[in-house]
C-alpha cells in the first residue's frame, strides 16, 4: 500500500502568491480564501477574506466551473496549514466533485507548488457515498486505514481533517459535516485518535449517536426488508449458487462495543473488544453477482484465509465446522463481495 509522506515546502516566488489556510479541527476551524489573481471565481462561503489562492492551469469545459481543492502546504510548523488550488468541477455536484479531487491527491503541477497530501491516485475510489440534508453534510469513505496509515498521527490526523473541511466548506450550502468509514463515524474518529465529531466553521462539536448508529457497518439495522447497497455484517445462513440467506447483525467495536454490551445486559467492557446484538429473526435472501469475490478461514485462523470464486466458498461450506459471521458489500442490489470476520 502507500503512504503519501507530508512534506514540508515553501512555494515558491515564482509561483505567485498563496492562500495558505491554518486550520484547527479542535478547537476551531479557520479558513480564509480570496478572489485568486486567475480565471477562478472566488468563493461563495462566509469566510474571511484575506488571501489568495493558488492557481494551476486549466482549460475550460463546457457545463463546468471553478472549484478549489485543498492540499496540505507549508514548512511542517503548523500541521493544519492547507492551500486551495484551483480545478474544474462539474457545475452540479459540486461538493461531491471536489472531493473526489481532493481523494485522488494533488497533481503533479501542484506538487511542484508545494503540495502533499496522504491522499494519492491509490486513494482515489475511497469517497463512497454522500448524502446533504438541510445543511448537514455525511462523507462516508471505504475503509482506507491500510492505505492512509501515517494520517492517524496526532499532525497527520490534524492535516486530513484540515484538508477535508476547507475543501467542503467552500461551498455555502455546507453548515456542518461529519466523517464516517463504511458508514460508522467511530471508525473514522477512533482512526484519527478521536470522537466522533460534527465539523462546522467555527469549531468541532460533539455528536451524539444512538448505539445503533455506532455499529460498524453501513448501520446495523436498516429498517427495510431490501438490503440497502452498502457494507453489512451478519450471518450466512444458506448459500447456493446465486443467492445468500443473510441474517443481519450488528457488530460494534470499542467504545460502542462497551456501550452496547452493556444495554444488552453482558459483560461490559466484552472480552476481545467486540460485541455482537442480533436481535431479529429476519432473513433475507440476496442476489449474488457472477464476479463476486470471498475471502474465508477454513481452519479459523487469519492466517489460513483463503480468497476465492463465490461458488468455491459454497462448494466448501457443508464439510466446515467453523463458520463464522461475515462482511458483505452489497452494490446496485447484489452481492459483489464476502469476508468472513475472524473471531478469537
Amino acid at each position: 500500500m502507500w503512504v503519501v509522506i507530508l512534506v514540508a515546502g515553501l512555494l515558491a516566488s515564482a509561483c505567485g502568491s498563496q492562500d495558505t489556510i491554518s486550520t484547527s479541527s479542535e478547537p476551531s476551524i479557520v479558513v480564509t480564501t480570496s478572489p485568486p489573481a486567475t480565471t477562478a471565481s472566488s468563493t461563495t462561503s462566509t469566510m474571511p477574506d484575506t488571501s489568495t489562492s493558488v492557481a494551476s492551469s486549466s482549460t475550460t469545459v463546457p457545463g463546468s466551473q471553478p472549484a478549489q481543492v485543498f492540499f496540505a502546504t507549508g514548512d511542517g510548523s503548523d500541521c493544519a496549514a492547507v492551500t486551495g488550488f484551483d480545478r474544474l468541477i462539474p457545475a452540479t455536484d459540486q461538493v461531491a466533485a471536489a472531493l473526489s479531487l481532493l481523494v485522488a491527491g494533488p497533481n503533479m503541477e501542484e506538487v511542484a507548488m508545494g503540495a502533499s497530501s496522504f491522499f494519492s491516485a491509490e486513494s482515489e475510489g475511497v469517497l463512497r457515498a454522500m448524502s446533504q440534508v438541510n445543511g448537514e453534510l455525511v462523507v462516508d469513505f471505504r475503509d482506507m486505514r491500510g492505505l492512509l496509515s501515517n494520517a492517524s498521527t496526532s499532525c497527520g490526523s490534524e492535516s486530513l481533517l484540515a484538508q477535508l473541511n476547507a475543501t467542503v466548506f467552500q461551498f455555502e450550502e455546507v453548515e456542518r459535516v461529519r466523517y464516517e468509514i463504511d458508514g460508522s463515524c467511530d471508525v473514522f474518529s477512533n482512526w484519527l485518535q478521536r470522537e466522533c465529531r460534527e465539523y462546522t466553521r467555527s469549531g468541532a462539536e460533539p455528536v451524539t449517536l444512538s448505539t445503533n448508529e455506532r455499529a460498524l457497518g453501513s448501520g446495523c439495522t436498516p429498517g427495510t426488508e431490501q438490503l440497502p447497497d452498502g457494507r453489512w455484517f451478519g450471518f450466512a445462513v444458506d448459500a447456493n449458487g446465486d443467492e445468500l440467506v443473510f441474517d443481519l447483525a450488528c457488530w460494534f467495536s470499542g467504545t460502542a462495543a462497551a456501550d452496547a454490551a452493556a444495554e444488552d445486559g453482558e459483560e461490559s467492557p466484552p472480552p476481545n473488544d467486540y460485541h455482537i446484538r442480533n436481535q431479529s429473526d429476519v432473513l433475507r435472501t440476496l442476489a449474488v453477482a457472477e464476479s463476486t469475490s470471498v475471502t474465508w478461514l477454513p481452519t479459523g485462523d487469519p492466517a489460513d484465509a483463503t480468497t476465492g470464486s463465490y461458488a468455491q466458498w459454497v462448494a466448501e461450506r457443508p464439510s466446515r465446522e467453523y463458520l463464522p459471521g461475515v462482511w458483505l458489500e452489497v452494490d446496485g442490489g447484489e452481492v459483489t463481495m464476502i469476508d468472513e470476520q475472524y473471531v478469537p
